[in-house]
């Protein structure tokens, strides 16, 4: 079986190198996502963050509401600083024993959490090649991420919300590349 908590912590890392490489010209270049710079992008992934602790420790999506309010109010305006903070309380949640057998309520309903905890793997993967080409940092993303990613995208590939339509990877495509063809992004 995969071992979902060694992806997540990859995950988690190498979307914060790219976090922590960001200059201050930086924040409000474009990125691979059409309708979000660099600052919304980050933003996008820090919140995300902040919904999971609450919702892996059996919140419903009320209460788990009012928690990332309370939260939210309270990150660091820095961007990088903010994502350390809820990347170390995202990796505590999923660490505590039996978090990934857990049932967690999203907005389609209760879902496994080692689904959940997937999902946010594909995320992290995704958008960290979008903060990557943002801000010129091409560094290829660890395989066993991609070997991850890739049957995920490809179970939801152009589906709404999920991606934008799937393009064409060039012929001599990475496995990288493949991914992020099929998430709509033109790797090259």
């Amino acid at each position: 079986m995969t071992d979902l908590l060694a992806l997540f912590h990859t995950g988690v890392a190498e979307f914060g190198a790219r976090v922590h490489r960001v200059s201050d010209e930086q924040w409000a270049a474009s990125t691979p996502c059409s309708e979000w710079d660099v600052t919304a992008l980050v933003d996008h992934l820090i919140d995300e963050h902040v919904w999971l602790p609450p919702l892996m420790s059996g919140q419903g999506l009320d209460a788990a509401g009012k928690i990332v309010e309370a939260a939210k109010r309270n990150l660091d305006p820095d961007r990088a600083a903010a994502w350390d903070a809820v990347a170390l309380a995202s990796s505590r949640s999923v660490d505590e024993p039996g978090a990934l057998d857990r049932q967690v309520e999203l907005s389609r309903g209760p879902s496994p959490a080692s689904e959940y905890v997937g999902e946010m793997i594909v995320d992290l993967v995704v958008h960290g090649w979008d903060l990557g080409r943002a801000i010129g940092v091409h560094d290829p993303l660890p395989g066993e991420l991609i070997e991850f990613a890739l049957p995920l995208a490809q179970s939801v590939s152009g589906t709404a919300p999920y991606f934008a339509a799937a393009v064409d990877p060039p012929e001599d495509a990475t496995e990288e590349e493949r991914l992020m063809a099929l998430t709509g992004r033109r790797p090259r």
